[in-house]
């Protein structure tokens, strides 16, 4: 039930895929559902390559102009080959790209 006497606060919506996880494509695909549907603003935050690569696997471009891209500055880091037969795991080829993540230390401000 809803309350009359409830202000509800304004919704904004930050997407941030992890690309090392490949969720650029399925977070693109949930900011246009929820900018276009729902009418909500949506912010896809992510490095210019990531954006870049969502944005031309995209159906349906027109989607698109709804949602506010931000490009976070990631220095350039060493992309090594990917290692098989390991002693772990660990996908020790992306560990590069976590490192230049630490430098991302200051405050994201909104576009002026």
């Amino acid at each position: 039930m809803v309350n009359p006497h409830h202000q509800s606060a304004p919704v904004m919506v930050v997407a941030v895929p992890f690309p090392a996880q490949s969720h650029l494509n399925q977070m693109l695909q949930l900011s246009c559902l929820l900018s276009s549907s729902y009418e909500l603003p949506v912010h896809y935050v992510g490095s210019s390559i990531h954006i870049r690569q969502a944005k031309l696997r995209c159906s349906t471009p027109l989607l698109l102009t709804k949602i506010q891209f931000h490009d976070l500055p990631i220095p350039s880091f060493p992309s090594p080959a990917p290692t098989c037969g390991g002693d772990t795991d660990f996908p020790a080829h992306l560990q590069p790209s976590f490192d230049s993540s630490l430098n991302l230390r200051e405050p994201l401000l909104p576009p002026s």
